[in-house]
């Protein structure tokens, strides 16, 4: 448990009691420390597993933890109080629905479900989307919510017009929720705070039942999460955070760094233990990364070193344009794994400011047939199929969530539309029953006029009435079949509709696969699962692909090589920086942390000019990069190697057989497999040609035959391979 700590780490981990606040600097161990603190707590000191609360920012982070205290307590891990806010909030609220006046079988809402019922306040209010922008209104509401501010508590705040709109939009939006039995990601918090609060016998026992809490990322912390952990921690104060100031990038959704750097403050008892050594990165790499911290002035002092090799020097790239800078990281990758064969694609990382970023880096990966991944694209749970089966799984585990109901009633077409639905809510009201028992209710009564409700009530019905004897995922299939939509993807007989179907098929498989880890698990708990997924817990790092990412998604994760793009004042640091010191300090955070994800190497690059919002800007290299000491940092020009200028064109240098061959520019040839195509002038559509599909991605065209609208095209996408595509039927997009 103790083995392989140095003399700090192991201070922490047998620490006494009272608060301890951990500085643990960029890779030096602080997720061995939390597990073996953790450990140490419940084998030395006798401290019974359910008695520990562990809080961390990610479903991954929980899930490394909890499969290392596997190792060292066994099954006792199971049962720890371990995991996100999100989840431990969730698991409060349903442990005590009776007391908070709720259904256990309650519905997490996503953004997109936030969003939806935000527009349909606003219809309610008869408040005009063009004067009040929904997403501006659910951005103000989540902003109220992570500083634990309520409804009423924010309508006594209103001092303008905006102000006391957005209030009326909030008081309604938070009533329908509860009407509906549904919680949002700031509910998850905020409930349980104020139900401890309210409650006084409840927060006892939590603080006599909870003995030890411990926070890791301590510094990314909102209001709301500051006072859940405050609140029960109050009882035997043994209190544990983890984090670094240094590492704090996420003020823009809410976290607050005073949080960490006035802990000492809060609790002036606290003991603090600072990690300083780093066993992640080379001795330039850290040297650098100190030397651009430093020069924020926010920050809890720390001098982070490492006993590792010092390593290369930074490489700072200097590009013409940004499809120069595409070019000279997709080739120096190329150089490295060429020298180094023990290299994989998936040692390998890009990172970026902002996200439209990546478009030019994803074509030239395609061009040279390079396996890729885009952290913080589409998921596969964003995708508009299995959000209508989510929906529909919704539906069956809370029979109120109108949100839901409304998105799948009506899909596929039933005559179940707007004046439909508006009957059935009449009829709840008047009957006193369920949003879905009025469905069957409204079409007994025959209320409702040409509509084809009765598959979908049939279907709901089985659903119900076999959910706890029957499989889920064989419920979920019999469901979307019953219920007419899957018959619906299958009848549109496109190639997207195939694709539909597939996923569908997919998402069968995820809730067998949830159900073989978790038996006996309910449909509120894979639904609960499906709702506490991030961007980052769809990272997987057994397929060997090159990582595609922006640096706020970077945390937490480490690569052998690092290529940190767009080092440019307005770009990085971003120009909403500009005049403000405090968001400054932040984007200096946002380098720190990219730049510390690298192990052996770390390149950055810049461009002397970028097309931005359709033109093409000159761009003054980032004052970051005027931060890091010459000693610790090379510079070169862009080095474009395995290109060459051919007839006033830059094109690949040399291909062998097999391989694609293309051009940069728009001309009508096209090389690829050793054949020549001749492009039809009288065609917008080329072999060769990249092209976007709605939503297969982004893809090559390989092959075409027929014309004008009845034009077919063999496209080979990055994610969904070769698809045969007929044009009138397709919303495809030409990239160049």
């Amino acid at each position: 448990m103790l083995t392989n700590l140095n003399p700090i780490q192991k201070e922490a981990v047998t620490f006494g009691d009272g608060p301890l606040l951990i500085l643990a600097g960029a890779g030096s161990g602080k997720t061995r420390v939390l597990t073996a603190r953790i450990a140490y707590l419940v084998r030395e000191k006798g401290v019974a597993p359910g008695r520990i609360l562990a809080v961390t920012f990610t479903n991954k982070a929980a899930g490394e933890i909890r499969r290392r205290l596997g190792r060292l307590i066994g099954d006792k891990a199971n049962a720890l109080w371990l995991g996100t806010f999100h989840s431990v909030g969730l698991r409060l609220l349903r442990k005590e629905a009776r007391i908070a006046g709720i259904s256990r079988d309650m519905t997490v809402y996503d953004d997109d479900n936030q969003l939806s019922l935000v527009k349909q306040v606003m219809n309610e209010l008869n408040l005009n989307e063009k004067s009040f922008a929904p997403k501006a209104m659910l951005t103000r509401i989540n902003q109220a919510k992570n500083e634990n501010i309520s409804a009423t508590e924010f309508s006594s705040q209103a001092s303008d017009f905006l102000f006391e709109t957005t209030a009326k939009v909030y008081s309604l939006y938070q009533r329908r929720l509860r009407e509906m039995n549904c919680f949002d990601f700031g509910d998850l918090i905020c409930e349980p705070v104020r139900l401890l609060k309210e409650n006084p016998n409840l927060l006892n026992r939590y603080r006599d039942e909870i003995q030890h809490v411990l926070v890791d990322e301590f510094q990314d912390t909102n209001r709301a999460q500051y006072e859940f952990t405050s609140l029960v921690a109050s009882g035997a104060r043994n209190l544990l955070v983890v984090g670094d100031p240094d590492q704090s990038i996420y003020a823009w959704r809410g976290a607050d760094i005073n949080n960490i750097l006035d802990f000492n403050r809060d609790y002036p008892d606290a003991t603090v233990v600072r990690l300083e050594q780093n066993y992640r990165s080379t001795g330039n790499i850290l040297c650098a990364a100190n030397s651009v911290i430093k020069y924020n002035q926010k920050r809890l002092e720390k001098n982070l070193w490492t006993e590792n090799a010092h390593g290369d020097r930074l490489t700072l790239i200097e590009c013409s344009d940004e499809y120069d800078e595409a070019r000279a990281v997709i080739s120096r990758i190329k150089t490295l794994r060429d020298e180094d064969k023990t290299l994989a694609y998936r040692d390998f990382a890009v990172f970026y400011r902002t996200n439209a970023q990546s478009r030019v880096f994803e074509e030239t990966l395609l061009r040279e047939g390079i396996p890729y991944a885009v952290i913080g694209g589409m998921r596969f749970y964003d995708r508009m199929e299995i959000k209508d089966a989510i929906a529909y799984l919704r539906v069956m585990s809370n029979p109120e969530d109108a949100v839901s109901l409304r998105r799948i009633i009506n899909t596929p077409p039933r005559g179940m539309g707007p004046a439909a639905f508006e009957k059935i809510k009449s009829v709840k009201a008047e009957s006193g029953v369920t949003l879905l028992d009025a469905v069957r209710e409204t079409f007994a009564r025959n209320l409702i006029g040409k509509s084809k409700a009765g598959e979908f009530i049939a279907a709901c019905a089985a659903f119900i009435v076999n959910l706890g004897k029957t499989p889920l995922h064989e419920l979920t299939l019999r469901l979307l079949e019953d219920s007419g939509y899957m018959l619906m993807r299958q009848d549109d007989g496109s190639e997207e509709a195939i694709e539909r179907v597939e996923n569908l098929f997919e998402f069968v498989s995820a809730i067998k696969d949830f159900e073989s880890v978790n038996p006996g698990a309910s449909l509120s708990d894979f639904l609960d699962h499906v709702a506490l997924i991030t961007d980052i817990d769809s990272h997987d790092e057994s397929k060997d692909r090159l990582t595609l990412m922006t640096l706020h998604s970077a945390k937490g994760l480490e690569f052998n090589t690092v290529f940190l793009t767009g080092m440019e004042e307005g770009l990085f640091p971003h120009s909403r920086s500009s005049g403000n010191d405090e968001e400054l300090e932040e984007e200096r955070r946002v380098c720190y942390v990219g730049m510390t994800r690298a192990e052996r190497r770390l390149f950055l690059s810049s461009a002397k000019t970028r097309s931005v919002y359709g033109e093409t800007r000159y761009q003054l290299k980032s004052r970051f990069l005027e931060e890091i000491p010459g000693e610790f940092i090379e510079t070169v020009e862009a080095q474009t190697a395995g290109f060459t200028t051919v007839g006033g064109r830059k094109e690949a240098a040399s291909t062998a057989p097999g391989e694609p061959r293309y051009t940069t520019d728009d001309s009508q040839v096209f090389h690829y497999k050793e054949e020549t195509y001749e492009a039809n002038p009288a065609s917008p559509w080329r072999v060769g040609m990249m092209v976007r599909h709605p939503s297969f991605g982004i893809g090559i065209i390989k092959d075409r035959s027929g014309a004008g609208v009845d034009t077919k095209l063999t496209i080979n996408f990055k994610d969904a391979g070769m698809k045969k595509i007929i044009v009138k039927y397709a919303a495809i997009e030409a990239m160049g």
